[in-house]
C-alpha cells in the first residue's frame, strides 16, 4: 500500500516533516529480505522526544551492527500526520525504508514513562497490528518492550508479547540469537514459550492474576516453562559494553541536541523514593579513556558541538574534575562544550571549581526535593542547606544568570509548612546573585506531586490525596513573583500516573477504554483530557483517586512482586522503617 503512497504531498501537508522523511546523517538504511530479521524500534512519543532518548539510539545502531538484522525506528505522529494517515490509507511506517511496521518481524516499544501507554496502542492501530496479544495471529509480529516502566509490567501486560527487564543491551541480543532459530518455524503461542527461560525475559500470556475481590493475591505461572520470578538482566561491566559513535543527527531541533556519553550507570546515593536508583544498581563506572575515545569519535563522525556527560550522579563520578579538564583542554579550542545535566548538591559541588567554570551556562538545575529537613532525613536526601545556598552562590560567580529549583510536596510525613519553606528557600536562593550583580537571580521553581514507584521503600504508600496537592499548588502560587516562577504539576496527571505505575492487570481494561475514547498524548498539556480517563476508570468499576492513593501492607504481594531487580524487598522493608514514614 505505501508504494502507492504520495509521500511528498503529505509531507507537505503537516508541520515538521522533518519528523517523518528518515535518511538523517548516520541512520542506517539496509535491504530487507526473508533471510534477515526486522526490528522496528517505535518511541511512543514524537519525533523529537524519541531521538532524544539515549536507549533508542544504542540499540539502534547495536542491532544494524548485526549481519542479518534490519533494524529501523518509528515515533508516534502528531495529530496532523495522523489525520493525514487515516485520511490517505498509509499505515506507520519505519522512517529508513518506509517500510510498514506491520511487515516487521519484530516491533519493540520503549516504555520510559507511564503516560505514553495510549500511544502505544494508537501506534499498533496505526500499523494494523492486533492492539490486543491475545488477538495476534501468525502473521502479526511479536510485540517486546523494555524500559523504566517494565518494572512493574501487568498494566500493559493484555498488549505487550515480551517484556524485558533491565540492561536491553545485555539481554536483546540474546534474545535475538534465539529468534534466528525460531523464525518461521512454530505457531506464535509455541514462539512465546520458547523465550521463556531466558534472562530478564517476562512473558505475560504465560501467567495468570488472582484476586480476593478487589484484593491483589498474586500472579502465578500457567505453565512450567515459565519461571516463577523474573530477575533483571544486567551489564556488568560498562567500560566494555557497547557505545555507539556514529550516533545520527537529526534535521530538525530535538529536546536534547547534542550527542551524550553515559559515564555511569547507577547511582551511589540512597534517596527513597528514587526508582532510577533502584532499578539500576549496581553502580558501573565507563572509565575516562573510553570516554574521550567515545566523545573523540562521536565529535568527528557527528559534528555536534556539545556534548553531555550523562549519569543519575554525575558529580559522584570518580574523577570528574580530571575528566571535565581533559575534556575541556582537548575540545574548547574547536568550539565544543560540555554539560552536566546531573549535578547533586553537596560538599564537592564547589570544591570542583573545573565543572563549574567549563561547563555550558545553559541553565543548572538543583533537586533539594523538599525545603523540610525533616522530610529531607526521611526520604534519604541528605542537603545541607549551607552546601546549596553556597553551591548556588558559586553558580552565580561562575557565570550563570538563571537557576532551576526542583521539589515534591505530598509526601507521608505531614508538614503543614513545607509549601511556605519552599517560598523562602526560593528567595533567599535567588537574592544570593545581588552579591555579584544588582538583581536577584531569575529562578524556576518546578514543583511535583509525590508518586510512590515500584521497587522503592515507599512502594507500598500511595498518593496524598487530592485536596491536600490542590491546596499546596493555590498556597505556592501566592508566592509568586517577577523574578521566581512556580511550575506545579498537574495534579490529575500525576494520580493517573501513580495508577499505572502501582496498577495491577485490571489496568489494561482502563487503558484500552481510555484510548478507544480518544486518548492520546497524555503527558502533552494540551492533549490530556481527564474525563476520557474517568469515564474509562468508572466504566470499569474502578476509582482513580482511591488507586493512586492505595496503600499495601508490607506482607501483602504486590503486582509486581515476580519482578527482581538486584535489590532485596527485607532492604526496602528495613529503609521504609528507618525513614520514619512507616506506621503498622
Amino acid at each position: 500500500m505505501s508504494d502507492m503512497i504520495n509521500f511528498n504531498e503529505i509531507f507537505n501537508k503537516v508541520q515538521r516533516p522533518g519528523r517523518y522523511i528518515g535518511g538523517e546523517v548516520n541512520s542506517v538504511r539496509k535491504e530487507h529480505s526473508e533471510e534477515k530479521i526486522s526490528i522496528a524500534l517505535a518511541y511512543p512519543d514524537i519525533y523529537e522526544v524519541g531521538m532524544s532518548y539515549l536507549g533508542l539510539r544504542i540499540l539502534y545502531h547495536l542491532l544494524n551492527e548485526m549481519d542479518d538484522v534490519v533494524c529501523e525506528r518509528v515515533f508516534t505522529p502528531w495529530s496532523d500526520m495522523e489525520n493525514e494517515m487515516l485520511n490517505s490509507g498509509l499505515k506507520l511506517f519505519g522512517l529508513e525504508t518506509r517500510r510498514e511496521v506491520d511487515k516487521f518481524d519484530i516491533v519493540g516499544f520503549s516504555l520510559s514513562y507511564e503516560l505514553t501507554y495510549t500511544n502505544v496502542l494508537n501506534m499498533l492501530k496505526l500499523s494494523g497490528i492486533p492492539v490486543r496479544g491475545q488477538d495476534r495471529g501468525d502473521k502479526d509480529p511479536l510485540i517486546i518492550a523494555g524500559g523504566a516502566c517494565c518494572y512493574n509490567p501487568e498494566p500493559m501486560s493484555d498488549f505487550i508479547d515480551i517484556f524485558f527487564i533491565g540492561d536491553a543491551e545485555e539481554t536483546l541480543p540474546v534474545f535475538v540469537e534465539r529468534y534466528r532459530g525460531l523464525k518461521g518455524k512454530y505457531p506464535r503461542k509455541e514462539m512465546l514459550e520458547k523465550f521463556a527461560d531466558l534472562p530478564g525475559i517476562y512473558i505475560p500470556s504465560l501467567y495468570e492474576d488472582k484476586f480476593d475481590g478487589d484484593n491483589f493475591q498474586g500472579l502465578y505461572p500457567k505453565t512450567s516453562s515459565a519461571p516463577r520470578f523474573i530477575k533483571k538482566g544486567y551489564i556488568t561491566d560498562l567500560d566494555s559494553a557497547y557505545y555507539p559513535t556514529r550516533q545520527i543527527v537529526p534535521f530538525i531541533k530535538i529536546v536534547h541536541d547534542r550527542f551524550a556519553v553515559e559515564i555511569m550507570r547507577g547511582c551511589p546515593n540512597k534517596c527513597r523514593f528514587c526508582q532510577a536508583t533502584v532499578i539500576n544498581r549496581p553502580v558501573r563506572i565507563r572509565k575516562a579513556d573510553t570516554i574521550k575515545r567515545i566523545c573523540a569519535e562521536t565529535c568527528a563522525n557527528t559534528g555536534y558541538d556539545q556534548f553531555a556527560l550523562l549519569s543519575l550522579s554525575s558529580v559522584n563520578y570518580p574523577g570528574l574534575p580530571h575528566l571535565v579538564k581533559d575534556l575541556t583542554d582537548e575540545f574548547r579550542p574547536g568550539g565544543i562544550s560540555i554539560s552536566i545535566p546531573s549535578l547533586r548538591i553537596d560538599d564537592s559541588f564547589y570544591e570542583l571549581p573545573e565543572i563549574i567554570a567549563s561547563v555550558k551556562k545553559t541553565g543548572l538545575t538543583f533537586a533539594p526535593e523538599s525545603a523540610e529537613p525533616a522530610i529531607q532525613k526521611a526520604i534519604g536526601k541528605s542537603m545541607d542547606r549551607d552546601v546549596l545556598l553556597r553551591s548556588a552562590s558559586v553558580a552565580y560567580e561562575k557565570g550563570w544568570q538563571k537557576l532551576k529549583l526542583y521539589f515534591m510536596v505530598g509526601f507521608p510525613l505531614d508538614i503543614d509548612t513545607e509549601v511556605r519553606e519552599i517560598a523562602v528557600l526560593s528567595k533567599e536562593i535567588s537574592d544570593l546573585k545581588r552579591k555579584y550583580s544588582k538583581s536577584p537571580a531569575e529562578l524556576k521553581v518546578s514543583v511535583n506531586p509525590f508518586v510512590p514507584k515500584p521497587h522503592t521503600p515507599f512502594q507500598w504508600f500511595g498518593m496524598r490525596d487530592r485536596e491536600h496537592l490542590l491546596s499546596a499548588k493555590s498556597n505556592l502560587l501566592f508566592y509568586r513573583s517577577r523574578r521566581i516562577a512556580y511550575e506545579f504539576y498537574d495534579v490529575d496527571r500525576a494520580m493517573l500516573e501513580a495508577c499505572l505505575s502501582r496498577g495491577d492487570r485490571r489496568m489494561g481494561k482502563v487503558i484500552y477504554d481510555a484510548w478507544a475514547g480518544g486518548a492520546r498524548m497524555d503527558s502533552w498539556d494540551d492533549c490530556f483530557n481527564l474525563s476520557v480517563w474517568e469515564k474509562a476508570f468508572h466504566d470499569n468499576h474502578l476509582n482513580r483517586e482511591q488507586l493512586a492513593m492505595k496503600r499495601y501492607e508490607l506482607e501483602a504481594p504486590l503486582p509486581w512482586s515476580h519482578i527482581k531487580t538486584n535489590v532485596e524487598d527485607a532492604f526496602l522493608k528495613a529503609e521504609l522503617k528507618d525513614s520514619g514514614f512507616y506506621c503498622p
